[in-house]
C-alpha cells in the first residue's frame, strides 16, 4: 500500500471503531442498531459533526454539545484503537485483501471484547462476522489444502472448548465457558489451522490468567472481586488476533 491509501485504511477503522463503540452500548441494551446515533442524555440526534472519530471527542472536550452531558471516554479510545488496528494489518499486510479481512476480524475481536468485558456474554453477530471473515480469508488463498486443516481444526478447537465447558461446569456445580466461548474457538480454529492450537492455548491462557489476577487485585465487574466470574472471550480475542496478524513470523 501506498502511504495515502494507508492513511485512507487507519481513517476508515476509526469510523469502524466508531459503529462498533455505539453497538457494543445498544446491542446489549436491547436498543436497535438501525437507529441513528442520539445522545444518550438529551436524545438529540448527533450530525456529522458530532461524529467524526476522536476529533469531535477532543472538540467537544467530552461533552454533548446540545445538552453539556458527558460523553463517554470509551468512545474515542474505541476510535483509536480500531484506527491503530487498522493501521497494523496495513503496515503487517503485503496483499490489500488479507489487510483488510484481517482489520475485519480484528474489528469484530474488538466488539466482541468490549461486550463480554461488560456483560459477559458474545454476541453470535460478532462471532459469525469473525467467522465469514475466516471463510473469505481461506478462500482467497492459493492453497486448496488449506481447506482440510482449517476445517479440521474447527473441529477440534470447538470440541476441546466444549469438553472443558463440561467437565469445570460439572466440577464447579454451575456453568462454565459460555457458548459464546466454544463458537469463538471453533472460528479461532478457522483462522489457526491445526498447527495454531499450542500458541493459541498458550496465549489465551496466558491472557486470561492475567485477567483473573488483575480482576482479584483490584476488581471489576460484579462478581469479580473474588474471582466468581471472569469473561474470557476478551484473552481469546487478544490471542486470536495476535496469531492472525503474526501468522507469517510462525
Amino acid at each position: 500500500m501506498t502511504g495515502l491509501e494507508i492513511a485512507f485504511f487507519t481513517l476508515l477503522g476509526a469510523c469502524f471503531g466508531s459503529f462498533i463503540a455505539a453497538m457494543a452500548w445498544r446491542l446489549p441494551r436491547g436498543v436497535t442498531v438501525w437507529g441513528r446515533s442520539a445522545c444518550p442524555a438529551c436524545g438529540h440526534v448527533l450530525g456529522v459533526a458530532d461524529l467524526l472519530p476522536v476529533l469531535s471527542f477532543l472538540l467537544s472536550r467530552g461533552r454533548c454539545r446540545h445538552c453539556g452531558g458527558r460523553v463517554a471516554a470509551l468512545y474515542p479510545l474505541v476510535e483509536a484503537a480500531t484506527a491503530l488496528l487498522w493501521l497494523a494489518c496495513a503496515l503487517w499486510s503485503v496483499d490489500p485483501v488479507e489487510a483488510l479481512l484481517r482489520a475485519w476480524l480484528g474489528t469484530a475481536l474488538l466488539f466482541l471484547a468490549l461486550v463480554d468485558a461488560q456483560w459477559h456474554y458474545l454476541p453470535d453477530a460478532g462471532v459469525a462476522l469473525a467467522g465469514l471473515a475466516g471463510l473469505l480469508w481461506l478462500g482467497w488463498q492459493d492453497a486448496p489444502s488449506l481447506w482440510a486443516d482449517h476445517l479440521t481444526a474447527v473441529g477440534l478447537y470447538g470440541g476441546l472448548a466444549l469438553a472443558l465447558r463440561l467437565l469445570v461446569s460439572r466440577w464447579k456445580g454451575r456453568e462454565a465457558l459460555g457458548l459464546g466461548d466454544v463458537k469463538l474457538m471453533a472460528v479461532a480454529g478457522l483462522w489457526l489451522g491445526l498447527a495454531g492450537l499450542p500458541p493459541f492455548l498458550i496465549l489465551s491462557g496466558g491472557a486470561g490468567i492475567c485477567h483473573l489476577l488483575a480482576a482479584r487485585r483490584w476488581g471489576g465487574a460484579e462478581g469479580e472481586e473474588a474471582g466468581d466470574i471472569i469473561a474470557f472471550g476478551p484473552a481469546l480475542c487478544l490471542a486470536l488476533f495476535v496469531l492472525v496478524l503474526a501468522g507469517p513470523l510462525l
